[in-house]
């Protein structure tokens, strides 16, 4: 009866991936594949199991809440909202045993705290610095356990997985994001985060106003420009060369020269694009580079923790 009361909450979500990572909110981290094996040696007796049992039973729900920003539980919780949001978007889930001890560990306020640092993290470390995850949960795993022992957290605790600034201006400046859904949804959030920092000009996310411009064209040759096919290769997925845009605008102005884009940049609402025109007279791989290092150095501000 209790096992299928899991079951039914869980829906589509894997049982064996929920059974991890609760267990990993109380205890060091175990792997999947050592996952059963270790739960069997520490559980002895029928009284044990049933607890745990009652505890997953109990979990589930917030379990499940974590991995949806618009739950009735974030209802009137604005912040941990939002930053649940973006840990969907960058689709991480390591820190899932962490909330887990978080939640029930911690006043309602440094819970809050917890996930908008942990969303920062994730952007530094995940989406930016495509670092081991591994090492990043293990991390995780230790503030986790430290929680269920002092009922008490601080943003030092995240210390060893927070990207430098040096290292995340470095990696900002050169960073791709080649063309797939997640990637696109991604580029439109770093984009739109850019323009509210640098220009107070509010451009909402999930809008389907704008869209992602290609100021070299994904179809570029070298008779585009200043691109070699090298140089093609290497740039048309560059942070730098990715706009925002108005989809009819970004219609208009599709495989045309930059010169030409120039005229549909101009009209943009966004001033991250617009001030394109201005900046650059032409658009080549030193330019694009020049753009994505400003890019970068605004970025280490916007996802910044003080420690």
């Amino acid at each position: 009866m209790l096992w299928s009361k899991v079951i039914g909450k869980l829906g589509n979500q894997k049982f064996e991936d929920y059974l991890r990572y609760f267990w990993n909110s109380k205890n060091k981290t175990v792997r999947k594949n050592a996952l059963f094996k270790t739960i069997r040696k520490s559980i002895s007796d029928k009284t044990q199991t049933f607890e745990l049992i009652r505890e997953l039973v109990d979990v589930a729900d917030v379990y499940i809440a974590f991995q949806d920003s618009e739950d009735e539980l974030w209802k009137n919780k604005p912040e941990i909202s939002k930053a649940l949001w973006e840990l969907q978007l960058f689709q991480i889930k390591q820190t899932l045993s962490l909330f887990i001890s978080g939640y029930y560990n911690l006043t309602e306020e440094d819970f809050a705290k917890l996930v908008k640092v942990c969303a920062v993290v994730s952007f530094r470390y995940n989406v930016i610095g495509g670092l081991n995850p591994n090492e990043q949960e293990d991390a995780y795993n230790t503030i986790a356990i430290n929680i269920n022992k002092t009922k008490k957290f601080n943003v030092a605790d995240l210390k060893s997985v927070y990207v430098s600034d040096e290292n995340f201006e470095t990696t900002f400046a050169n960073k791709n994001f080649k063309s797939t859904t997640r990637n696109h949804k991604i580029v439109k959030y770093i984009l739109s985060k850019l323009e509210k920092y640098k220009y107070r000009n509010d451009i909402p996310v999930e809008s389907d106003l704008f869209t992602i411009e290609h100021i070299l064209p994904e179809s570029a040759d070298e008779n585009w420009g200043q691109f070699n096919n090298e140089a093609i290769n290497r740039s048309i997925y560059r942070l730098g060369n990715l706009a925002l845009l108005e989809k009819k605008l970004n219609k208009d102005a599709g495989k045309l020269k930059y010169e030409e884009k120039k005229t549909f940049y101009k009209q943009s609402n966004c001033k991250l694009t617009s001030s394109l025109v201005e900046q650059y007279e032409e658009w080549n791989e030193s330019n694009l580079s020049a753009r994505q290092k400003e890019l970068a150095k605004d970025a280490k501000s916007i996802w910044r923790l003080q420690f």
